[in-house]
């Protein structure tokens, strides 16, 4: 048992940084020479997320709705745990996260992400907000999905944190719809708590396996709410979500 611990973690990175390189070597190369539009760089990013969850033996169990929310913008808000949520929502629903402003420098991290069409935003800077909402609102304009975790940061029990309400100004001028999420993980050690992200990882690559459950609600309409009305009906679906999901671990 030893040996096959100590083992584990090269072997999963090496899957990992596989698939990685592979999917990025192929976006990059059908880029330059056709072109990639919105949709091809989704299937590109849904299939890197999906084999990061085989690489990292994450087994994700899903309790909602998987099927697109009525047609016009769409909003995905969920709590945030662990830097493994971003692959699960990714494969679930596509499109664009929302991440915090370090993740772009992040080694290795911060070039995937921007190569997946992230959008960074830097909470502490009201520059970084107001760009980010307008970012946000282009982009569902366009009538793609954006996906935010709106507590702002990762916390490492199933209370739900207030929401930033940026997000939901952008859908609210959209006049788009809200999906609510909530993800509960088995073992605890799968959070992203106070550590640096080599720590965080080193977890998630040693565990047997990472079991999360996922719990998808109805989506919102936001014709005549207001933000913060909005941000709070959000919020407390969120919180009804992750309840259900920690019930079926």
């Amino acid at each position: 048992m030893i040996r096959w611990t100590s083992a584990r973690i090269p072997l999963r990175a090496g899957a990992a940084a596989a698939v990685s390189g592979g999917l990025a070597t192929g976006l990059l190369l059908e880029q330059s020479l056709r072109g990639v539009d919105a949709e091809r760089r989704d299937a590109y990013v849904r299939s890197w997320a999906r084999g990061m969850l085989r690489a990292l033996h994450v087994d994700v169990m899903v309790d909602g709705r998987r099927a697109h929310p009525p047609p016009g913008p769409h909003l995905v808000v969920a709590n945030h745990r662990s830097t493994v949520d971003i692959f699960v929502m990714l494969d679930l629903f596509g499109g664009h996260m929302l991440a915090r402003g370090d993740m772009a420098g992040w080694p290795i991290a911060g070039a995937l992400a921007k190569l997946a069409g992230t959008l960074f935003v830097d909470r502490s800077d009201s520059g970084s907000r107001a760009k980010a909402v307008r970012q946000i609102t282009d982009h569902l304009r366009n009538e793609r999905t954006i996906t935010v975790f709106p507590e702002g940061t990762t916390h490492t029990d199933d209370v739900v944190r207030p929401f930033h309400a940026g997000a939901f100004l952008a859908i609210a001028r959209a006049h788009g719809f809200v999906t609510p999420v909530g993800l509960a993980y088995e073992d605890p050690s799968a959070h992203f708590g106070d550590e640096s992200v080599g720590e965080h990882f080193r977890r998630v690559l040693e565990a047997p396996r990472t079991r999360v459950s996922v719990a998808i609600g109805d989506p919102i309409a936001t014709e005549g709410v207001q933000t913060n009305a909005l941000r709070d009906r959000a919020h407390a679906a969120v919180q009804s979500l992750v309840n259900q999901a920690r019930a079926r671990l």
